[in-house]
This record gives structure tokens, sequence and C-alpha cells, in this order.
């Protein structure tokens, strides 16, 4: 069986052509993949593609972590240093413009043995750095498809990692704001990146609980501690009561709606946690907010401190899967302080 490390190749023809050319960062939005195909592919390409992208976030309204944004085989010269980029062809038609581009694109020896035999391809940093570089290039359709099994997790993971790599060098600048990490490592033993543009809204050591947040979009981060494993003497129900009880408690204004909630043990930082997703909305009807949320609910035995980390967004009709995705990086810097 080839090795999954084997997977990700350095198309020859390109890396030769533009091996003396100076490369700039690859272009576009960290949730974008430019899929350049024909309109006779399409379909099957779309329908190839959502079967491996199908993260999603409900806030109430389904919204993809990537989009998919088509276009044509012409665009490829305006296209091809996109940080997400796709060139695909099915239909081996003599007219089909995806398939003469492939052809340009690939050695002759390459173009023919994907036919064969395996019929996508991933790059990294062909024209661009931090460019992810797709071809799917198959005789059909069956083929296409009985890559998922064997290609879906390996296509995700790395997409993922390159969002993540990307995101922390954004968030997690020298910029960051310092104060507040002094503070709480100072004061509760713990602390996390804390990016700037962030504040403490509430730092309330009796309480034993830390408030931050950001405007523009809205968004807040909440931690609360007990003493002891509370995990171990709740079972489930009782870990979703705890967790639906908890904003009322301290975020006062806000509640949890039963659409869309989810409850699922999953790894955290080292930790199993408790992981609860959903959608929150204020309990003042007269001040609508809402959107969505992600709570962590983790034991550490080194504070002896059952820790519920939560964030929640608030950016009607516009992206919120790139701001979650952030604040699911700030609270996994969540580290306790070995002083």
């Amino acid at each position: 069986m080839i090795k999954l490390k084997l997977k990700i190749l350095f198309l020859s023809i390109l890396l030769s052509q533009f091996a003396c050319e100076f490369k700039r960062d690859a272009l576009g939005a960290d949730n974008e993949i430019r899929v350049i195909c024909s309109e006779i592919d399409r379909d099957i390409v779309e329908s190839y593609l959502k079967q491996i992208f199908i993260d999603t976030i409900f806030s109430p309204e389904p919204e993809p972590y990537y989009y998919l944004k088509f276009s044509e085989p012409e665009s490829y010269n305006k296209l091809k240093k996109q940080a997400k980029i796709i060139v695909a062809a099915v239909n081996r038609g003599a007219g089909n413009p995806g398939i003469k581009l492939i052809n340009k694109i690939l050695p002759k020896n390459q173009f023919e043995a994907m036919i064969e035999n395996d019929p996508v391809i991933l790059a990294k940093d062909v024209y661009a750095n931090n460019q992810l570089f797709m071809v799917i290039n198959t005789s059909s359709s069956n083929q296409l498809i009985e890559t998922i099994k064997v290609k879906k997790n390996f296509f995700r993971q790395t997409f993922h990692d390159e969002f993540v790599k990307k995101q922390k060098k954004y968030i997690f600048g020298e910029d960051r704001n310092k104060g507040i990490e002094d503070t709480l490592s100072t004061y509760f033993g713990w602390k996390m990146k804390i990016p700037w543009g962030w504040i403490n809204i509430n730092k309330n050591i009796d309480s034993n609980f830390v408030w931050l947040g950001k405007e523009m979009p809205f968004q807040w981060i909440g931690v609360s501690w007990s003493e002891g494993n509370l995990i171990s003497q709740m079972n489930t129900l009782e870990v979703g009561e705890y967790l639906w009880s908890w904003p009322k408690i301290f975020y006062k204004n806000i509640q949890f709606n039963e659409h869309k909630f989810k409850l699922n043990e999953t790894p955290f930082n080292g930790y199993t946690a408790w992981r609860a997703v959903g959608i929150w909305e204020t309990i003042n009807k007269k001040e609508s907010k809402g959107g969505p949320f992600c709570s962590y609910l983790f034991f550490n035995k080194i504070l002896n401190k059952t820790f519920h980390i939560n964030y929640l967004l608030h950016n009607p009709g516009k992206d919120k899967s790139i701001h979650m995705r952030q604040m699911d990086l700030i609270i996994k810097s969540f580290t306790i302080d070995p002083s």
C-alpha cells in the first residue's frame, strides 16, 4: 500500500518552471476552495468534493467550513495563486477544456498514470507559499468516487492543518495581549494565548470565572472552574444538564437553544473532554442576539479542578466558521502554568 506521506506530490513540471520565481503568499480567503473545471464536469466534481469537505456549523443556518467557488478552465492563469485550488477533469471528450488544461500542467507520463491508477494528487506551494494545489484527472466518475474512502480523511486533515498553520500565524503574532495572559497565569495558575483586540469583561477571583470578549464581530470566551473531578460524578444526562444551565449562571442574559444541540466525548489538549455545540440566544427578546457556541468540559489533575471553557459568536448575515475555528485555536492554547 502506498504510504499516505507519498500522497502529497510536488508537480515536477510546475516546480521546474517556477523554481527561480520568488513566491509570495497565496491569495484568497481561508474558507474558500477555488475549483477549476468545465461545466460538463461540475456536477460530479462538486458531488465528490462535498463528500470530502463535510464540516458544517449551524448558526442557526448551516454554514460550511469551506465554500467551493467554481470557475472555467480559461480563468486558470488568473486564479493559480489562490490558497486552495483544485483543477479537475472527468469527461474525456476532446472538446473538454479541463482535459486540455491538465494536459498542459502535468508531464505526459504523470497525466497518463493518473488515468490508470491514482486519479487525485495533492501538492503544496506550487505557485505560492501556503498553497494547496489539487489535480483531479480521472477516466470515469466511478474511479473518482472510489478514492473517497481511502483519501477522505487525509485530504480533510491536510486542509485542516494548513488552515491551523495560517491562522496561528495570524492570531498569535507578537502583538498578542500578553497583559491578560500574564494576569491569568498569576491569579489562576493557567493561561491561554490571547490575540490582540481581546479584553477582560469580567475577572472575578472569588467566582472562579473569567470572561473575555472581542467586538467586530461580537465574540465571547468564558472559563469557569470548580474544585475536584465533577465529571467522574456525572452521567451523560447530568453533564448535559450542567452545561445547559451554565450560561444563565455565568453570562446571566443568555441561554442555549435545543436546535442542533449536540454533546459527545472528545480529546482536548490531552484530556478526555465533553464537547457541546449548538445555538445560543439572549433571554431578553427585546435585545435579540444569537449564534453558534461550543463548550469543553474537562478535569485537570494538576490543579484538581474541573474546567468549562465556552466560546460563542454573534455575526448575523456574515461568515462565522472562520471566527469559530479561530476561537477554538485560542481555547486549545490552554495550558497549566508550571510555576
